[in-house]
């Protein structure tokens, strides 16, 4: 299931299914959009990554259905907009196989580390479903090309592949994987939380702006944050 462990304003989601690749019940889907909501008060950095082996498969595809599509869907629907709604810095570290809802995770995550022999792969077309809680966030982070590509082929992508069409961030060796993102969250511990803050939310608000429109909303929102830092 899932565990979260907070250090701090530091806290970590840990997928622990290892003995079936990490895979996603609605449960676990329920657990997650619990605990962001929860962390979004207490903590300004969560890191999410899977016990074992892989990050995680994806939903769990033998899961028993014992409830109506709509109720079952509503659980990932509303763990989607816990994450979007995190006020932090949400941080994938991947090791493994990251698929299907793993990609959702990676993709929603402000900041994504992971090994050099990480696989990345949608394979929900390949199964008759089309992956429309993944497709709705795309846009937001892949070239059109790359993502209609990804979901229609099914294919897996290297890690490498997947920092350079942008769903990661970066990707180490395995053996340096814990320290790489380590390192990044002390930086972060350096800053002050204020301005890490108000950058997420400045990036986010500006790019859902007409292009001729940001420079305006950027002075007013400079200004406002001198004024409030006074």
């Amino acid at each position: 299931m899932l565990q979260f462990n907070a250090d701090g304003r530091v806290a970590e989601i840990v997928i622990n299914r290892p003995g079936a690749g990490n895979a996603f019940t609605g449960e676990m889907a329920r657990q997650l959009g619990q605990i962001m909501r929860e962390a979004a008060q207490s903590a300004d950095v969560v890191i999410i990554r899977g016990e074992g082996a892989d990050f995680t498969i994806g939903r769990d595809r033998h899961e028993p259905k014992t409830a109506s599509p709509f109720d079952a869907f509503r659980q990932i629907s509303a763990a989607n907009a816990a994450m979007a709604a995190f006020p932090g810095i949400l941080i994938s570290k991947v090791r493994g196989r990251a698929f299907g809802f793993g990609v959702g995770l990676v993709m929603r995550s402000d900041i994504a580390f992971a090994s050099e022999d990480a696989q990345f792969r949608l394979d929900e077309v390949e199964h008759g479903i089309p992956p429309m809680f993944i497709m709705e966030a795309m846009a937001d982070h892949l070239a059109p090309k790359h993502a209609l590509e990804m979901v229609l082929s099914g294919r897996q992508l290297s890690a490498q592949e997947a920092v350079r069409i942008g769903l990661l961030s970066q990707a180490v060796s395995a053996a340096t994987l814990n320290n790489a993102v380590d390192r990044f969250v002390d930086v972060l511990r350096g800053r002050d939380r204020r301005v890490v803050l108000a950058c997420k939310r400045y990036l986010r608000a500006s790019a859902k702006l007409p292009a001729d429109a940001r420079s305006a909303f950027a002075l007013v929102e400079q200004t406002e944050f001198a004024l409030n830092k006074a």
